[in-house]
Formats: C-alpha cells, sequence, structure tokens
C-alpha cells in the first residue's frame, strides 16, 4: 500500500488540510491518507490547544464522507509528545515492509527538520511530500545540511518549469516537492480561524460545515 501521513493539531481542521490531501492523494495515486492528531506537538506552542477528544471529532467529521480518508489514533493513544520518528516506527511495525509511507508537509516546516528528534533517522524513514508555499522557493532546501540537493533542479521548479519534483534522499526513499492547485490556503490557518471566533468575525466557509456546527454547539475557542 501507498499510504500518506498527514499529521497535525487540527486546532481546528479546515479546507486547507482537506484540499492538500485530496490533491496529494490522487497526484501520487496514494491507497489512503491518514489524517493523524498530535497529542502533544513538540513544536508548537500549547496554550491554546482544546481536549484531544474535540480534535480527533472534528477530523472524523471532516472527512467521513471521503473514502480515501482515514482517521488515525496512534499519536492520541500513545500519549505525551507527539514524536514523528515514534510515529513512523510504529507505522512501520503496523502496515510491514510491504508498505511504502509518505509523510505529507509544508516547506515551512520541512526547513526546520534538523531540529526534529532523530532528524538523519527520520529523513531515511520515508517518502516526503513537502507542500510548497508562495512565500519560499525550492532553493530554500539547501540550506538542509543533512540533504544533499541538485540546485539546478531546484532552481527550475523556482522558475515554474514544473509543477512537482522527485528527489531521491536517504533510505532509498523520495523527496516530493508539489504546487498544489492554487487556492488561498495562506488565508487560511487555523491560528486565524480561532483568531475570528474569539473577535466574532465570521468564519464559514473556512472548514467544513460540519465542523463549524460542532465549533458553534460544544462553544470551542471562545464564546
Amino acid at each position: 500500500m501507498r499510504i500518506g501521513i498527514l499529521g497535525g493539531t487540527f486546532n481546528p481542521i479546515h479546507n486547507g488540510h482537506l484540499k492538500i490531501a485530496e490533491e496529494v492523494l490522487k497526484r501520487l495515486g496514494l491507497d489512503k491518507i491518514l489524517f493523524m492528531p498530535a497529542y502533544i506537538p513538540p513544536h508548537k506552542d500549547k496554550e491554546g490547544i482544546i481536549d484531544a477528544r474535540h480534535r480527533i471529532e472534528m477530523v472524523r467529521l471532516a472527512i467521513a464522507d471521503n473514502p480515501g480518508f482515514e482517521l488515525s489514533f496512534i499519536e492520541i493513544e500513545r500519549g505525551g509528545v507527539s514524536y514523528t520518528i515514534d510515529t513512523l516506527r510504529e507505522l512501520g511495525h503496523i502496515y510491514g515492509k510491504k508498505a511504502e509511507l509518505f509523510f505529507i508537509i509544508g516547506i515551512d516546516a520541512f526547513l526546520e527538520i534538523e531540529a526534529w528528534k532523530d532528524a538523519e533517522a527520520l529523513l531515511a524513514s520515508c517518502n516526503f511530500i513537502v507542500i510548497m508555499r508562495t512565500s519560499f522557493q525550492c532553493r530554500d532546501l539547501k540550506k538542509i545540511t543533512l540533504l544533499k540537493l541538485p540546485d539546478d533542479k531546484l532552481t527550475a521548479m523556482d522558475k515554474g518549469e514544473m509543477e512537482s519534483l522527485r528527489l531521491p534522499i536517504k533510505g532509498g526513499n523520495y523527496l516530493y516537492l508539489l504546487n498544489i492547485t492554487p487556492v488561498d490556503i495562506s488565508s487560511i490557518s487555523s491560528r486565524d480561524i480561532r483568531s475570528r471566533i474569539l473577535s466574532h468575525k465570521n468564519f464559514k466557509y473556512l472548514l467544513p460545515e460540519s465542523v463549524e456546527l460542532y465549533i458553534i454547539k460544544n462553544r470551542l475557542y471562545g464564546k
């Protein structure tokens, strides 16, 4: 199986997450994508993160109508700080060597990968799908010293000569760089949605209606 992994606090899950997951699923021919809420994220401010049971339920509601999406409880059930290397090792035990794992991550987060737990082992443990953002360039990835990436191909991607790029990395895996079909993802963030709710501003159409109604019913992120 070809399995994508989309982790995060999902505080709350929104349409940007779903858009990325759907396009990755189809463009790379994955069998499914696991949505994996973190119990305690290691690289984010813990303040304002609501109870895991609410975040799980919002993910469940958001992906309910997509057979290619699946909710994973691995990090929630493990508890503690949710380190990606631990999660990938656990997934390796669950699915075995026949499964090919693809970790989905934005370029902003991937540029900090060397600060993650067991970074070198992490980069050798699976494929990485890096989602490009308008405020970054592919050549920014040259800053990651654990990877030796070809400058010419990164430059070609930055020039718009290709919409995606596959580069070999450690452990026989690949780094995929993807430009997602234009959508104003930059204006959709969980932080922005929480801020809108607290400020009594409209947040309709930024997340699935089922998630919106759940937030209102349970008075999450403010009264």
